[in-house]
C-alpha cells in the first residue's frame, strides 16, 4: 500500500473509531509500528489528530467536521460492515413491529435497509435516520424530541423517563464504543448510557449492532455485562472466543453468513 493510501485510510478509521492504537493500525494496513509512527507524526502536524504513547485521537474540531460530511453523505470508514449490519437488522424486524433506532451511523444504515419494507414503525431520536425515513410513506417514523446533541446528530429529552412513559416497543437497535470480556459493553457518551438504561426496560428484544472494529476495546463508562443484549449483529470477523461466549450464554449472534439463504 503506498503512503498516500495508507494516510487516507488512517484518517477513515479515526473518523469512525475517535481513538486507536499504534499495533491496531500497523495490524489492520499490515505495515510496522514504525511506518505507523511516523504516519502519525505527519498527520499531526496537518492538525488531524493528537498523539499520545501508544496510539492517536482524532482533534475535536476535525471530529465535527466529520461529522458534518457523514451527515451530508461523505462515507464513514467501515461502510461495508456497517451496511452489513444493517441488512442483518432488516431481516430481523416484522410487519407492524414498533422497533427503536438510537444514536450511531449503524442506525443509519438500518434505517437504509428498512426503505423497501412496509409497515415498520420506527421510534427515533438519531437525525441520520429520521432524515433516511422521512419521507417514506410505508415506514411510520417518530421522533422523540430533545436538545440536540451536536456531536452525535441525536436529540436527548430534558425528562427521558417522562418521554418514554407508557411507551413499550418490539425491539431497540444500539451500537457500542466497546466490547471487552473484563469491562462488558462500555460508551463514551453518558447521554446514551441513560438512553439505553431508559429504554431497553421496555422492549421484548434488546439487540446490538457492534462492528469488528469495537470487539477488544473500552470506552469510558459500562452500561452492561457481555450477556446483556438478546441478540449481537456483527461481521463475520468476530473471533471465536466471542462468539462462543455468546452461544454458552444463548444470545443470538447474526452475521453476513446467516444472509446467504435468509429470505425476508
Amino acid at each position: 500500500m503506498f503512503k498516500i493510501e495508507r494516510l487516507r485510510k488512517i484518517k477513515e478509521i479515526l473518523a469512525d473509531c475517535k481513538q486507536i492504537d499504534v499495533s491496531t493500525l500497523s495490524s489492520l494496513l499490515e505495515v510496522t509500528d514504525a511506518t505507523i509512527r511516523n504516519d502519525l507524526e505527519e498527520l499531526e502536524k496537518e492538525g488531524f489528530l493528537t498523539r499520545f504513547h501508544g496510539g492517536a485521537t482524532l482533534n475535536a474540531a476535525q471530529e465535527e467536521e466529520n461529522n458534518t460530511l457523514t451527515f451530508t453523505g461523505a462515507a464513514p470508514v467501515y461502510d461495508k460492515d456497517k451496511e452489513e449490519i444493517g441488512e442483518i437488522a432488516s431481516r430481523l424486524i416484522q410487519e407492524r413491529e414498533w422497533i427503536f433506532l438510537g444514536p450511531g451511523t449503524t442506525s443509519y444504515y438500518i434505517a437504509k435497509a428498512l426503505l423497501t419494507r412496509n409497515n415498520i414503525n420506527v421510534l427515533t431520536n438519531n437525525f441520520w435516520v429520521a432524515g433516511v425515513l422521512s419521507a417514506v410513506p410505508n415506514i411510520q417514523c417518530l421522533f422523540l424530541g430533545g436538545h440536540l446533541v451536536t456531536n452525535g446528530f441525536y436529540s436527548y429529552p430534558d425528562d427521558i423517563s417522562a418521554e418514554l412513559h407508557n411507551i413499550y416497543l418490539d425491539k431497540c437497535f444500539f451500537s457500542v464504543d466497546g466490547v471487552d470480556f473484563d469491562a462488558g459493553y462500555t460508551l463514551s457518551d453518558l447521554s446514551v448510557q441513560e438512553l439505553i438504561r431508559t429504554i431497553t426496560p421496555k422492549c421484548k428484544e434488546i439487540i446490538f449492532g457492534i462492528d469488528c472494529s469495537k470487539f477488544g476495546k473500552r470506552a469510558f463508562r459500562k452500561i452492561g455485562d457481555l450477556d446483556f443484549p438478546d441478540i449481537i449483529i456483527t461481521n463475520d470477523t468476530i473471533t471465536a472466543e466471542y462468539k462462543n461466549y455468546y452461544l454458552e450464554h444463548q444470545i443470538g449472534v447474526y452475521t453476513s453468513y446467516n444472509l446467504e439463504n435468509w429470505k425476508l
